[in-house]
């Protein structure tokens, strides 16, 4: 009886310290998020407002580091608020598409409280891009892939009560800067390969600043 009065309050004193910090060895933390990105330094993409649905999933290997796999697809719209097309649906400008990144990640807690972490990242991996774009009613696509790597910040803010029980959800806001660098392997114009020379087969390399907010769980 002694034996498991002892072994009861053992796990009671750990659970209450385990509480004192955010991220611990051995959490599983999964998580979907929406971001807003914004490319530099290429014109290809002057045209797309891209919007990001990246699904994480981290692994607590010491206190406070976490291994990360990431799926993230960013998906391409059309930014434009106006239409400068006569009554020819043809001569409309439309900009469409995707790049879909596989990457793994290391995330490092700077500070680890009851609730917040605040931590530095770093991740890459193999990136993919299928660019679509119709120019005066003719359909021009980019097939492409590569990779990327990134490196930035955020903080992550447990859920809880008044009473200061911590929930397993939690929010996840970060700023992340992302180079891309693409090859490309097609590039047509409805549906026709074009000339080598074209100037459009040339590589793509750009950055990206990553604004992403994640709702996620943590199983502890």
């Amino acid at each position: 009886m002694r034996s498991i009065l002892f072994l009861i309050f053992t796990i009671s004193v750990f659970s209450l310290c385990a509480q004192d910090e955010a991220v611990l060895p051995k959490d599983v933390t999964i998580s979907i998020g929406a971001g807003k990105n914004r490319f530099y330094e290429d014109r290809e993409f002057i045209l797309a407002a891209p919007l990001e649905v990246p699904i994480l999933l981290n692994f607590g290997i010491f206190k406070n580091t976490e291994l990360g796999l990431e799926f993230a697809p960013l998906f391409f719209n059309d930014k434009s608020a106006y239409n400068l097309s006569t009554e020819i649906d043809s001569t409309k400008n439309h900009f469409g598409g995707n790049i879909l990144s596989f990457n793994s990640q290391i995330q490092h807690s700077l500070i680890n409280t009851f609730r917040l972490s605040a931590y530095v990242q770093a991740g890459g991996g193999y990136t993919s891009l299928h660019k679509k774009q119709i120019i005066i009613g003719d359909l021009n696509e980019l097939i492409g892939d590569g990779y990327s790597y990134s490196f930035g910040g955020g903080l992550r803010y447990q859920l809880g009560n008044e009473y200061n029980d911590v929930y397993p959800w939690f929010f996840d806001f970060s700023l992340v800067y992302t180079r891309f660098k693409f090859i490309i392997s097609e590039y047509t114009i409805n549906g026709e390969t074009q000339p080598a020379s074209d100037k459009s087969w040339k590589p793509l390399n750009f950055g990206s600043i990553d604004v992403i907010l994640r709702l996620g769980y943590r199983f502890r």
